[in-house]
């Protein structure tokens, strides 16, 4: 399927800023009480460490022109090895362990000379999909007692790789490598240096750390490759990847081969965040919202559906986007009913903290409870109902709450200009979208969108969006009001939109609520009037490539294996009511 939603995230840093950005994080960790909430700060300036260690690394690459094992590649590991070694001691402590001071972990890297500038790729699994490095040291206990040589894959691999020697027991990671080529055939290059220290302990066994595989697995697949290269057989190299499942459709033979060669080591979320044990979710924060009264709810990949319509109401049930969803639990704490969502292991999980206290503190969501180790616990509001499955509100109060939510995050929350597509991206994945599923019939339209784009480059003004457009996600309670939910982070998530003009909440509202064009055009007037960007005369550009996008989105969502009969046609449905909305915004376009 060739159509385009997925997009990644990396921003420019420098990395003397970014040593002192870790050390004040590693000052909190070690002013923290024991307990969960250290727990999770270690967890995140493991995180934010892996970032640096990952921008450093591809900043010797980019010198080297390979992967050669550098000095910061090396003391980066080093520094990563430690703070694995002490999550991993608090984890099987209950939080209780000493965490390390930052002077020791940090002075053998700041006195390494460092470029002007790197380049920092978020890692999705951290910030998304609930990674956690305990669960690759957990894996990694398989190999205790060998001599394992254990690399990591960027980006996110330095922060796994660590995480893999501190559950095992082994020496810091040997090195960090950048899989590079077309995406489901990805390549390792080795410099001189690193695959001589390959060829040295070729005899011996290596670990490999990713997250993944993915649609093709070929980033694992050409670690293992490069490692053959060198005289190691597939069957010596152990993978630690962060799901159980194997390479996705797109995988050829000889990735297939060597997967299904190579041992893998994979212990799930459940088994360690959900089990009896101090720091599993649902005791993380027991001193904020009281003893839990009963194991947590899933309610992921459409979980939550069982407990926000009414029971055996399937019928009324909106699609889901699956295994895209973020994590979510419904737990039963101080006697009353609470909603624990992943929000991301360090920065991602803090941001999205600070911005439900900012909506909350605008009367426009809940207050948060508490962030624990990645997950936000929010209260669950009992008494609301997703607006499909509501008494219709009226037009007015609907358009009311849409305005006051619209206008209060283009305010509030406003962006760099790198931190999205550029309207010329967003036309051209909206060119590739409309083309695959409509045809030569799209021209037309989209060549009227770019015939606007010069005008919405002059003028639009990046936000943090509320990213949405579904209806489902506007609540509505008992006495009337709506409530906007899911509004943290998909300016953030891992579509290629990223943060955009708030015209493109505009566009997404109209989706969602149904709005005509006339009160589409009026819910812009009224934005554009509590803060600045594109003029409401551009929303036509920003229909085009909205809906665009919704289509890639659930026709990639619709194209999910083993899928129950009723959920495909749910799917199904809903990319075909984002290819009618694409088509009624080219013909006015």
């Amino acid at each position: 399927m060739s159509v385009r939603w997925f997009g990644d995230r990396e921003r420019e840093a420098e990395p003397g800023a970014a040593l002192a950005a870790l050390r004040a994080r590693l000052a909190g960790v070690a002013a923290a009480a024991p307990g969960p909430e250290r727990h999770g700060l270690l967890a995140g300036a493991l995180v934010e460490a892996s970032a640096l260690a990952q921008g450093l690394a591809d900043a010797e690459r980019a010198a080297a022109g390979a992967d050669d094992g550098g000095p910061a590649d090396r003391a980066a590991l080093d520094l990563l090895a430690a703070l694995a070694r002490a999550l991993w001691a608090s984890w099987r402590a209950g939080g209780r362990a000493a965490p390390p001071g930052p002077e020791a972990l940090l002075a053998p890297l700041e006195r390494l000379p460092r470029p002007a500038a790197i380049r920092l790729r978020r890692a999705e699994g951290h910030a998304l999909y609930a990674v956690y490095p305990e669960c690759h040291a957990a894996a990694a206990r398989a190999l205790a007692g060998s001599d394992a040589v254990v690399i990591g894959i960027r980006s996110i691999g330095p922060g796994l790789a660590a995480a893999v020697a501190a559950g095992a027991g082994l020496a810091p990671p040997l090195a960090t490598v950048r899989p590079v080529g077309p995406p489901f055939r990805r390549e390792v290059h080795l410099g001189p240096s690193l695959a001589a220290r390959v060829a040295a302990a070729r005899r011996g066994v290596f670990a490999v750390a990713d997250e993944g595989p993915g649609q093709s697995g070929s980033s694992l697949a050409a670690a293992v490759a490069a490692l053959e290269a060198l005289g190691v057989p597939a069957e010596r190299v152990h993978l630690f990847p962060s799901h159980a499942g194997g390479p996705g459709p797109e995988a050829g033979a000889e990735i297939l081969d060597r997967w299904a060669r190579a041992a893998r080591h994979h212990v799930p979320f459940e088994a360690l965040l959900l089990a009896d044990h101090p720091l599993a979710l649902h005791r993380s924060a027991e001193d904020v919202l009281g003893r839990a009264e009963a194991p947590p709810a899933d309610l992921s990949a459409g979980g939550w559906r069982r407990h926000a319509f009414a029971p055996g109401d399937h019928g009324a049930w909106p699609p889901s986007q699956g295994w895209r969803e973020r994590r979510k639990y419904l737990l039963r704490a101080g006697g009353r009913s609470w909603l624990a969502r992943f929000a991301g292991l360090g920065a991602a999980g803090e941001a999205a903290l600070a911005r439900a206290r900012t909506l909350a503190g605008a009367g426009l969501g809940p207050a948060p409870a508490t962030l624990r180790h990645g997950f936000l616990f929010l209260p669950w509001l009992e008494d609301a109902v997703p607006l499909p499955a509501a008494r219709p509100p009226p037009r007015a109060v609907l358009l009311d709450a849409a305005t006051r939510h619209l206008a209060f995050v283009a305010r509030a929350f406003p962006a760099a200009p790198d931190a999205g597509a550029g309207p010329a991206a967003l036309l051209e994945a909206a060119r590739a979208n409309a083309l695959e599923a409509i045809g030569g019939d799209a021209r037309r339209g989209l060549d009227a969108a770019a015939a606007r784009l010069p005008e919405v480059v002059r003028w639009a003004r990046p936000v943090e969006v509320d990213g949405t457009a579904d209806a489902w996600d506007w609540l509505v309670r008992r006495d009337g009001a709506l409530v906007k939910a899911d509004a943290l982070d998909h300016h953030a998530d891992h579509g290629l939109a990223g943060c955009q003009d708030a015209l493109w909440d505009v566009a997404g509202a109209e989706l969602a609520l149904g709005l005509t064009s006339s009160e589409g055009q009026a819910l812009a007037e009224r934005v554009r009037a509590a803060a600045p960007g594109a003029p409401p005369g551009l929303l036509p550009f920003y229909r085009v490539c909205r809906a665009a996008l919704e289509l890639a989105r659930w026709s990639l969502a619709a194209g999910d294996g083993a899928l129950d009969p009723a959920e495909r046609v749910r799917r199904q449905g809903a990319r075909a009511g984002a290819e009618s909305a694409l088509r009624r915004a080219l013909a006015a376009a």
